[in-house]
């Protein structure tokens, strides 16, 4: 049951192939649909066809959708993965050509942030530190080495280079490697190159405006034998250009493969047309290379609700009040319903509003209490405590808190551990790979060796969970580090508020029925596989970033005001397109109903007890007044208009006195 558009993508199997696909249009189901139909029509074989996408939930549904269609032998499965896990897998098969060995490590934001501080110049602040991160990251996503970077910040260039170094001898790579080694692989080496291009007969990629510097690169040369890449996307939801996607890669796309043909999705069976048309006012004002009109068959719908309050309480309370009484008056569910917004400060008056009320909501897209510095450093003790063997968990927590043990010498240790084919930890009692450190670095290093083997021995005795992590806490002197290196007293509080949070979850799981650390330590392998929360019957609250991809019934977009959508950052730098495909993609999230609102004062966060004038985005200005009410010119209400909404409101009177 695929349009005539669809259809069309699926089929056609001669070359490069662009599917602009708008929001709501079923751009995935094309994708497992043609997988299907290069199996079953085409004869293709499985293992030759690879679909990339950028998140591990999006490759599993994808997975899930195809894996119906297609039987395929007994152990067998398609090739169906992220970027990163698709470079991963490149530099695993192809080891020997690279500067790593088997058993590299995968480092974190904060592993990599320690190694660039432990190189800057002491005293370097966390900003500063932040910055070269962030610029190391942004040449790694141009596709980058050091010594190809073309730069004034020569400094930076050179951190670059060493940076990169302590990372080969840590047998280590970032996130970003993850893309440029393959990448630096296939440009250098033919033979690679050959192998891969051979294997990758079709490319399918989804989300392809989100792709950046080194991942278009790749996506080309590994496509440059068979030249069947197909790109499935939308260039008015490209809203991540400050991780480094580049928008511009679809007209990359048609320059480098000038017989790229173009197929447009344009139905969108998800909103009223209605939301469609004020959508698209909104997003026409910004340049396309292709254009595009969102059209659909579920009728007009209701006129898109436009209001303005004194202050972001006032918004929140009429949020809250607005939802109750649709809730009612329509015997809808609260997962039924959506609040977005800009940024994440925004929520914290939503929230408490919402607890006052008793409304059930759920948060997502903020950060995980498992993504906080805290937690990821006492996890990685219980790891190394269950497996003395994990390399990346010693090389994370062996200096913290600070024990003076530099990089250098933990470099050192990891290349004579690996030539003595024994694990980090191991090597940590080692007398003989210890005598070419520094007698004092020595020293330390077995002492963090014995303090680990004695809470083992702990752990093997099946001493309870609980009782070792407070004896980790303890021993460590975890605590005391947090109050020496906060920087202030909110900063330190929340901080300890982690720690005994940890600890008390932990508890938790003890007072159901004593459990050894290993069992703890698997549930806490399963944090990031938790169940979708969005299953849960309360209102969806989280970031335009983080909606996009999700659709609701009904649709709370709040504080589009100037300065904040777009944002103050986009108005100084003049990048306000990027702005406007956020406000495009919060609009497009709605099925039925969109209600969009701004703050006309807000408080100054310098200044609690001042306000400040704020006013209307000047996205609101681009809305076509005969599709909203509430703003600009407002319709006149007819009388059979106005003796609907008495009628709706009597009835939801009686259900609620009922």
């Amino acid at each position: 049951m695929l349009n005539p558009q669809q259809q069309a993508a699926v089929n056609y199997c001669d070359g490069p192939l662009l599917v602009l696909a708008g929001a709501g249009c079923g751009k995935t189901r094309v994708i497992t649909e043609k997988i299907a139909y290069l199996i079953g029509n085409k004869q293709i074989k499985h293992f030759n066809i690879f679909a990339i996408t950028f998140t591990n939930k999006a490759a599993k549904e994808m997975a899930q959708r195809a894996g119906k269609m297609i039987r395929l032998p007994e152990g067998e499965s398609l090739n169906i993965s992220t970027f990163h896990s698709l470079g991963m897998r490149i530099i695993r098969e192809e080891i020997k050509h690279s500067h790593y060995r088997h058993g590299f490590s995968i480092f974190d934001s904060s592993e990599t942030h320690n190694i660039i501080k432990e190189l800057l110049p002491k005293g370097s602040n966390r900003e500063q530190i932040n910055k070269v991160q962030w610029q190391i990251s942004g040449w790694k996503n141009e596709g980058l080495l050091a010594n190809e970077v073309q730069t004034q910040h020569l400094a930076i260039q050179q951190i670059y280079q060493q940076y990169q170094q302590r990372l080969v001898d840590f047998n280590a790579l970032d996130f970003d490697d993850l893309i440029l080694q393959p990448l630096k692989l296939s440009q250098s080496n033919p033979e690679v190159l050959s192998r891969w291009q051979e294997k990758m007969q079709f490319i399918l990629v989804d989300e392809y405006q989100d792709t950046n510097g080194s991942q278009y690169n790749l996506l080309k040369m590994l496509g440059g034998k068979h030249r069947n890449i197909i790109c499935v996307g939308d260039d008015d939801q490209s809203i991540y250009g400050w991780r480094g996607a580049q928008a511009e890669n679809l007209n990359l796309l048609k320059q480098d493969f000038p017989d790229l043909k173009v197929v447009k999705l344009e139905q969108n069976y998800r909103s009223t047309q209605t939301i469609l048309s004020a959508a698209h006012d909104v997003i026409k004002q910004n340049p396309h290379e292709f254009e595009k009109k969102l059209w659909s068959d579920l009728g007009g719908g209701d006129l898109i609700k436009v209001s303005d309050f004194e202050s972001p309480e006032a918004e929140a309370v009429q949020l809250a009040a607005d939802i109750e009484y649709q809730k009612i008056l329509k015997k809808n569910r609260y997962a039924d319903y959506a609040v977005l917004y800009r940024s994440n400060h925004q929520a914290k008056v939503v929230e408490q509003i919402f607890r006052g009320n008793n409304i059930p909501y759920v948060m997502s897209g903020g950060r995980s209490f498992f993504d906080f510095t805290e937690i990821r450093d006492l996890m990685a003790y219980i790891r190394l405590l269950c497996n003395p063997k994990d390399n990346a968990a010693f090389l994370r927590i062996v200096n913290i808190p600070r024990r003076g043990i530099g990089s250098s010498s933990l470099a050192s240790l990891a290349q004579s551990a690996e030539r003595a084919s024994i694990g980090y930890f191991k090597a940590a009692n080692s007398d003989e790979i210890l005598a070419n450190i520094s007698p004092r670095t020595a020293s330390k290093l077995k002492e963090f060796y014995q303090l680990i083997n004695s809470l083992q021995k702990k752990v093997l005795a099946n001493t309870s969970a609980d009782k070792v992590v407070d004896e980790l806490v303890d021993k460590t002197d975890y605590l005391s580090w947090i109050e020496q290196t906060s920087k202030d007293k909110t900063s330190r509080q929340n901080r300890i508020k982690l720690v005994k949070d940890f600890q008390k979850w932990i508890r938790a799981f003890c007072q159901k029925e004593p459990i050894g650390l290993l069992e703890v330590a698997n549930q806490l392998s399963l944090q990031s596989n938790k169940e979708d929360t969005s299953k849960e019957d309360a209102v969806q609250m989280m970031t335009l970033h983080a909606a996009k991809g999700l659709e609701f019934g009904h649709v709370y977009l709040i504080g589009v005001e100037e300065g904040i959508l777009p944002h103050r950052n986009s108005i100084e730098e003049d990048t306000i397109e990027e702005e406007r495909r956020l406000m495009y993609v919060g609009m497009t999230r709605a099925m039925r109903n969109l209600h969009i609102s701004y703050v006309k004062k807000r408080k100054n966060k310098f200044a609690l007890d001042e306000d400040f004038e704020t006013g209307p985005s000047r996205f609101l200005d681009e809305l076509p007044n005969s599709h909203i009410q509430g703003y600009g010119v407002k319709p006149e209400e007819s009388e059979d208009e106005k003796k609907q909404k008495k009628l709706a409101n009597l009835a939801a009177l009686r259900a609620m006195l009922d």
